[in-house]
């Protein structure tokens, strides 16, 4: 079954925010065997959601439209697809009943204003919105389904998850199964110059990882034995594979399974490694804690650094992020502790130590070891790529001394 998606809206178009709505729907819909011919954004204009329409009639058996169901003059998609799959628009007034009490629970208010989100089209299924004024619709036309989703991500994903994703699936016969391999410090032309010989017949796609490597999704019969093709890559890249979940999962799920702790001293990072971290659900049965000791003072005071350390040495050296991993551990006393220091730009860099440079301290137990590195691109860029160099090398240490 082919499907497309058209999220509609300026914000979109102008790239003032970034389209979750259409990345969510087609892994969704991947994970239940619909094939994305195409993702269109488009500006609120009538015509140009119209013609998106009318592509979309042409190749795709199921079509998402979301945003443009708000009240609002430039809310146009009932009326496009209205006009392109000439179905009428009526009033429905149990709608606005609805609507007009879900509003006033909410505010206290009723405005005329939401009486647009009440026309639909002639004979849609109405798809309740729990969490939103703007229901959703599921029509059919010439063969085709369509399904009208609002705008803000919250209430389209509600919408989906609770009237379209079961039904999907249930529609689908998938005797396909889908593996995902993800590497580190590998470039994407290194490892298909290698891996597509070994699966040229197979389907399969690569993706790049921000600040990370690639990935590499392998699709399969279920009846195929995946474990010849496994061996033959990692036979060559073995050294770089992180698993078969992202970076900072997997890395969870090691120190998950060897019952380790961990916690961070950030510099450079300003936090950005406990964030990642902790936006793991059940991130708190492996980390500990962290503090984020930006100023030399704050190493000085919280973690024990001496002063004379860093008047020899500089806050960015081996000597310094030494300091400021035995400090975490007197504090926090997880099993492993990790320090970071480091320029981030874009200014402050030198000759012996450019704008990128970032020192690490790894502290297992007893055991100390001590990495540098000197990371390009702009500020938050260095910064990213100086958080997953961290996990990486932290699980990297995890897998040989425990695993």
């Amino acid at each position: 079954m082919k499907s497309c998606i058209i999220a509609t809206g300026n914000e979109l178009t102008e790239g003032i925010i970034l389209d979750k709505n259409s990345k969510y729907l087609a892994e969704k819909l991947k994970s239940v065997g619909y094939d994305t011919l195409k993702i269109t954004n488009v500006k609120d204009d009538l015509s140009l959601i119209k013609l998106s329409i009318e592509e979309s009639l042409e190749m795709c058996d199921i079509i998402f439209l979301t945003g443009g169901l708000g009240p609002t003059q430039d809310d146009l998609t009932v009326q496009a697809v209205s006009e392109s799959c000439n179905i009428d628009i009526v009033f429905n007034e149990e709608l606005f009943e609805k609507i007009k009490k879900y509003y006033y629970n909410k505010t206290g208010k009723y405005l005329s204003i939401l009486k647009k989100q009440s026309y639909v089209l002639k004979n849609a299924e109405i798809l309740q919105n729990p969490v939103g004024s703007a229901p959703g619709q599921k029509v059919h036309f010439n063969g085709h389904t369509i399904y009208l989703l609002p705008g803000p991500y919250n209430e389209m994903k509600t919408i989906f998850d609770t009237h379209i994703y079961d039904e999907l699936k249930s529609n689908m016969k998938n005797d396909h199964v889908e593996y995902s391999l993800y590497f580190y410090g590998l470039t994407e032309a290194e490892l298909m110059q290698e891996v597509s010989v070994i699966l040229k017949n197979f389907d399969y796609s690569t993706k790049i990882e921000e600040y990370i490597g690639p990935s590499l999704r392998i699709r399969m019969q279920k009846n195929d034995d995946f474990e010849p093709i496994l061996e033959k890559i990692l036979s060559q890249f073995s050294r770089y594979f992180i698993g078969f979940k992202s970076l900072e999962i997997t890395l969870f799920d090691v120190l998950l399974k060897s019952s380790k702790t961990l916690s961070f001293a950030e510099s450079c990072t300003g936090g950005m490694l406990s964030d990642t971290l902790v936006s793991i659900p059940g991130a708190s049965n492996v980390f500990k804690g962290s503090l984020v000791t930006y100023s030399n003072e704050s190493k000085v005071r919280l973690l024990d650094v001496k002063k004379e350390t860093i008047e020899k040495f500089g806050a960015v050296s081996e000597e310094t992020v030494k300091e400021m991993a035995y400090g975490l551990k007197k504090i926090m006393e997880s099993d492993i502790c990790v320090s970071v220091s480091g320029i981030a730009g874009p200014s402050l860099g030198s000759e012996q130590k450019p704008v990128g440079t970032v020192w690490y301290g790894f502290l297992i137990n007893e055991d100390f070891v001590a990495l540098k590195n000197v990371f390009t691109g702009d500020r938050d860029e260095i910064r990213k790529r100086a958080t997953y160099f961290a996990f990486w090398n932290i699980l990297d240490l995890v897998r040989k001394r425990y695993l």
